[in-house]
């Protein structure tokens, strides 16, 4: 007769493993990502930066910072019933500059506090370097409807 498992006996336990095995997962993948990114020569760095609007060292600093970088900015825009793709579609370079505001604020725990609290509470356009365009962005949509 065998032991029991402890792991499906207590399934506390298996979801922290479960989050822990995606945690090592997704750092696994950023970290291939990241040599690759630094294996690249300079001229083809530059080329892709030039490709998406930035400059080498802009992208480096964004590239470092990983993929959630801009997911306060992507929850803000679904509060502001404002759609990402069609703002990247429409107004590509608004799109990058709002990315790399967000991806570089300072204030991103506040932001996720205050997306996790309450999404209307104004408050956030207080600390947002993006409140302005934002705003901006919210009034055209309403026009547009």
């Amino acid at each position: 007769m065998s032991a029991p498992n402890p792991v499906s006996a207590y399934p506390v336990f298996r979801s922290v493993v479960t989050a822990f095995r995606e945690w090592a997962h997704k750092s696994k993948v950023i970290r291939q990502c990241r040599q690759q990114f630094d294996g690249t020569d300079s001229y083809e760095l530059t080329r892709i930066a030039k490709d998406v609007g930035l400059s080498p060292s802009e992208l480096r600093q964004m590239a470092k910072l990983g993929p959630n970088a801009v997911k306060q900015l992507l929850d803000r825009m679904a509060a502001l019933r404002l759609d990402p793709e069609v703002i990247a579609k429409t107004a590509p370079i608004t799109m990058r500059d709002l990315q790399r505001l967000c991806s570089a604020c300072a204030r991103k725990k506040l932001c996720q506090r205050d997306l996790i609290l309450d999404r209307d509470d104004p408050v956030w356009r207080q600390y947002c370097p993006n409140a302005g365009t934002l705003g901006a962005l919210q009034s055209d949509d309403a026009r547009a409807r």
